[in-house]
């Protein structure tokens, strides 16, 4: 015995070895490789939701404008897929240089919008009256490859907006 240590004990130092890293390492790069596609699926659900707040607060905004102004304001669904929309002084359905407008960011690629057959818009034109009506009824459908949707509806005599 000397210094307080019995002979032959072999001292460790502090750290992990090189194969234990190894392992570790392997075992992270499999959990990854097993959660990153269910990873990436959800996010692009959230992003897909996302979208479709966006443009039915976008909406809803338009129609508010309509009855705070007193005048129409109209809205094109779809136009380089997204919501253009102008502020309709005129009330002539036309977009004059003089009047406001404004358009929403553009719906991302991989995203599919369709009328929904059961309750079809009639033309990509949507007016917002200052009673707060709309001029149609409709159902917009909003999906991914994944399979995910979400739909967007307005309701032609409330011109209430509501996502499901």
């Amino acid at each position: 015995m000397s210094g307080g240590r019995i002979e032959g004990e072999a001292r460790r130092e502090g750290g992990f070895s090189l194969v234990e890293l190894m392992v570790v390492l392997v075992i992270f790069s499999i959990v990854t490789a097993i959660g990153l596609p269910g990873l990436n699926k959800f996010l692009r659900s959230v992003e897909l939701s996302g979208t479709v707040e966006r443009m039915s607060t976008s909406l809803r905004v338009i129609r508010q404008r309509a009855v705070t102004e007193n005048n129409n304001y109209v809205a094109v669904l779809g136009a380089n897929d997204n919501i253009l929309w102008w502020d309709d002084d005129d009330n002539d359905g036309v977009k004059d240089n003089t009047e406001k407008t404004g358009e929403n960011a553009p719906i991302p690629s991989w995203m599919t919008v369709t009328n929904d057959p059961g309750n079809t818009f009639a033309s990509d034109t949507l007016t917002f009256f200052p009673n707060g009506s709309a001029s149609q009824s409709g159902t917009l459908i909003f999906s991914n490859a994944d399979g995910f949707q979400r739909l967007l509806s307005v309701i032609r005599p409330t011109g209430m907006v509501t996502v499901q």
